[in-house]
């Protein structure tokens, strides 16, 4: 049995724009693991820097374009604070990435069976 043309070609369609949209998403998605893994290994490489110090060492933190004098434990509690949340954030955003990848491929796979039942 045989699929009318006009069905087929609103299928294609269909499927064309959700690998579009699909691949728009994976994009974004990649350029924010990159982001985050910008922010996890600045965030690593600070602690590493600042664990160097005394306990007695005047540190400041950067509240937009001021410092202000906070205690090295607080600093040190932060960025162990942005590290985890940076590590939890990789891990959602790559499921997300996967899930984009497998519906695009997917796609690929239906609009090639489009193609090859013609």
């Amino acid at each position: 049995m045989s699929i009318p043309n006009e069905t087929l070609r609103k299928v294609f369609i269909e499927l064309q724009n959700k690998i579009v949209e699909d691949n728009r998403k994976l994009t974004s998605v990649k350029t924010q693991i990159q982001t985050k893994e910008r922010e996890k290994r600045l965030a690593e490489l600070t602690k590493r820097e600042l664990t160097t110090l005394d306990s007695d060492t005047r540190t400041y933190k950067s509240v937009g374009k001021a410092f202000i004098k906070t205690d090295l434990s607080v600093l040190m509690t932060e960025l162990d604070t942005r590290v985890v949340k940076a590590e939890k954030d990789l891990n959602d955003l790559d499921k997300t990435k996967k899930h984009l990848e497998r519906n695009v491929n997917e796609s690929q796979n239906a609009l090639r069976e489009i193609t090859s039942s013609r």
